[in-house]
């Protein structure tokens, strides 16, 4: 009886001291402050936007919330941070925390009828640049590099994608520059529909997209711009070069936005930070870029074939892959930059000098049969180096081709790159070092190839 007493009363004080410490409020840390990113937005019915919500302290036992709108005919959430514009007027949001009802914050939310209209992939006045196939609703491409520009009048463009996974560079005027996202909601409006400007100024504007990631085994397409219904489109302005740049991923830009050698990321890679881009700005030139990380002259790296073959096997294609091959009369460069040979190096034990020679030769001639009057320029760098004398090893090789193949008539160049600047994603080179290889590619054909 006596043990019965005690346990009843340890097991009673137990529960007691429970009970105390829920009623105290210490289980856990309450919610503070709740912020919205937008305090007023502006849609297009039929369309959404983002607004992200962040709940304050980090640490808060509870951090979920609920939307609130004042009137669903005109707005309505798809999710946690999804509107959606239902009807035309204005209404208004409230974030609203679940354990704590006075922590809240809010958000005007204005509908506008839809006034935009479509500007269809066959448009005259949309410039294309890289090597793309157009269809009656759709371009396709692949290659980084290959771009879309046009000149509206208004205050809004807009750009339909396929929605795969892609990176895009725009360039609005002279507006900083901004990457766009295919997965991401921060751009996307409605469908297949981004936005990529708002609010502009009266007057004309010009506005550039560029393919900045790789789009091998993607497919990305393009469907078009939409503008202001009263907006007038123009063709820009004709450039004054053609550049053609055949290459690896340091043409492709791989890993240029980190700097700490990270693990290859499709987000960190940016053809617009590379010296092809650099080069092609400084000489106002279109440019035309077959490019694949990975690919050879006569092997891949680390002899991996994805079913495309080596440059050599793929530069006669409209790409990688494809069935058909390209129309060169549609393109004629003034310069041809080839910079190959750093993954055919990736083991100098088995690399084959006769190999890689006589393949280079080969791609060679194909480039001068398609261009009879283009100057070319042959490369290295900046990932090779000479610990197995892979560096010299190359460098000899194409200074012997160089001399071959010059002549008054066919000019052919070679420019070596160094490595001055730091690596990004697997050594290759960051975004710092490519603008530094652009410099000095730069500054070599102002003094040697274009006058």
């Amino acid at each position: 009886m006596k043990k019965f007493l005690i346990i009843s009363m340890v097991a009673l004080g137990l529960f007691s001291c429970k009970e105390d410490k829920k009623e105290s409020g210490n289980d856990g840390i309450s919610v503070e402050s709740i912020t919205c990113s937008e305090h007023e937005v502006s849609i297009f019915r039929g369309y959404t936007t983002a607004v992200n919500v962040t709940v304050l302290p980090e640490d808060a036992e509870d951090k979920s919330f609920s939307w609130t709108v004042a009137d669903e005919t005109i707005a309505k959430f798809k999710d946690d941070n999804t509107i959606l514009g239902v009807n035309v007027g204005e209404t208004w949001a409230y974030a609203i925390s679940n354990a704590k009802p006075e922590v809240k914050d809010s958000v005007k939310i204005t509908v506008n009828a839809m006034a935009l209209k479509s500007i269809p992939v066959t448009d005259e006045n949309i410039h294309y640049e890289g090597r793309i196939v157009k269809g009656s609703s759709d371009v396709q491409y692949l290659y980084p590099g290959t771009s879309f520009s046009i000149n509206f009048t208004g205050s809004s463009l807009y750009a339909d994608f396929s929605k795969v996974v892609c990176y895009y560079w725009v360039e609005v005027d002279n507006n900083e520059p901004y990457k766009l996202y295919t997965r991401s909601k921060k751009n996307w409006v409605a469908d297949n529909t981004f936005r990529i400007a708002e609010g502009l100024e009266d007057g004309e504007h010009t506005a550039k997209i560029t393919l900045c990631s790789e789009g091998v085994f993607k497919n990305p397409k393009f469907y078009g711009f939409k503008v202001d219904e009263s907006a007038e489109v123009s063709k820009p302005k004709a450039k004054t070069r053609k550049f053609e740049f055949i290459g690896n991923s340091i043409t492709c830009g791989y890993g240029t936005e980190v700097t700490n050698r990270a693990a290859f990321n499709d987000s960190t890679s940016n053809f617009c930070h590379t010296f092809a881009y650099a080069t092609a700005q400084e000489f106002d030139a279109e440019i035309m870029v077959v490019a694949r990380s990975g690919i050879g002259i006569y092997r891949n790296y680390n002899y991996e074939d994805p079913g495309y073959g080596t440059m050599l096997d793929t530069y006669e294609k409209t790409w990688l892959k494809s069935p058909n091959n390209w129309d060169f009369s549609s393109y004629t460069p003034d310069v041809v930059f080839i910079n190959l040979g750093t993954n055919d190096t990736f083991d100098m034990s088995t690399f084959s000098s006769d190999d890689f020679e006589s393949a280079f030769r080969s791609l060679l001639d194909k480039v001068t049969t398609y261009y009879p009057n283009s100057k070319i320029v042959l490369l290295t760098g900046s990932m090779m180096n000479d610990e197995k004398n892979a560096l010299s090893t190359v460098k000899s090789i194409l200074d012997k081709i160089q001399a071959d193949y010059n002549t008054n008539e066919h000019p052919c160049y070679r420019f070596d790159f160094k490595t001055v600047a730091g690596t990004g994603a697997d050594w290759h080179p960051c975004a710092a070092q490519q603008a530094q290889m652009g410099q000095d590619l730069i500054s070599f054909l102002k003094e040697n190839v274009i006058q």
